[in-house]
């Protein structure tokens, strides 16, 4: 889409009243008198003034108009070429996606290793497949460090009991599995991009698909895992009072 950039700002405020020289050819431009008024950039690297379309300068011309050559600025100006709008949307487009995991769960020490990690997101237009990659490569590895590893813990009297990495776990480069993601593109109809979020798709799913990874890989029957964080100490602990649990209702049964 053309950019519209305002004439004034680039004829006063960037460029001032200077002039280019164009070689022996061509003689001089002046490229203030030429971009003067209300202007647009357009196709073909064309700054043009819209109420007279015949009334133009290259882009070219107009960056080194705008950053003159040894320091030479006119007084009262500026160098510089830059122009800002903003875009606000009536609507939010709110991306989707699906996440899945292998685990591995030591049943003696609750540990848990993560064997696979698999997205399929859908952002709308990937504009920067690279980028969106490793966002969500690092919203996986932060939703796995809320599933599994990090929690602040207060004593009765509200202080803070870890507070050093010493005591906080965090997970590591060890930890974090490497993340196959799959993009699916639906165009997003709020926006002329057809673009959606992107920023919190890895880390928002992931601590309820490791709940159910580990509750799979266990096959404990009737364990339900209900809070996160979970950790190998707490993972240990609700192991054991299931299997108690369960137990004492197969001796009641059989008592029966």
């Amino acid at each position: 889409a053309d950019a519209h950039l305002k004439g004034t700002d680039l004829a006063w405020t960037i460029l001032g009243p200077s002039k280019l020289t164009d070689g022996p050819a061509t003689g001089t431009i002046d490229v203030a008198s030429r971009a003067e008024g209300s202007g647009e950039v357009s196709r073909g690297n064309v700054a043009r003034v819209i109420a007279d379309p015949d009334r133009s300068v290259s882009l070219g011309d107009l960056a080194v108009a705008a950053n003159p050559m040894r320091g030479a600025v006119v007084p009262g100006t500026e160098p510089g070429l830059e122009a800002t709008r903003y875009f606000g949307p009536q609507r939010g487009a709110t991306a989707s996606g699906a996440h899945a995991m292998i685990v591995e769960v030591d049943r003696e020490t609750c540990l848990v290793e993560v064997k696979k990690y698999v997205v399929v997101h859908d952002c709308g237009v990937v504009l920067n497949p690279l980028l969106v990659d490793g966002q969500v490569h690092g919203g996986v590895a932060q939703g796995l460090g809320n599933a599994f590893y990090e929690e602040l813990v207060y004593d009765e009297n509200g202080q803070l009991l870890n507070a050093s990495f010493m005591d906080f776990l965090v997970p590591t480069a060890l930890d974090v599995p490497r993340v196959e993601v799959g993009h699916h593109e639906t165009v997003a109809p709020q926006n002329e991009l057809g673009t959606k979020g992107a920023g919190e798709a890895g880390a928002i799913p992931t601590a309820a698909v490791f709940a159910q990874a580990v509750e799979d890989a266990l096959a404990l029957p009737g364990l339900e895992i209900l809070e996160m964080p979970l950790n190998p100490s707490k993972l240990w602990h609700l192991t054991r009072s299931h299997l108690s649990r369960s137990s004492q209702v197969l001796k009641a049964e059989e008592s029966e």
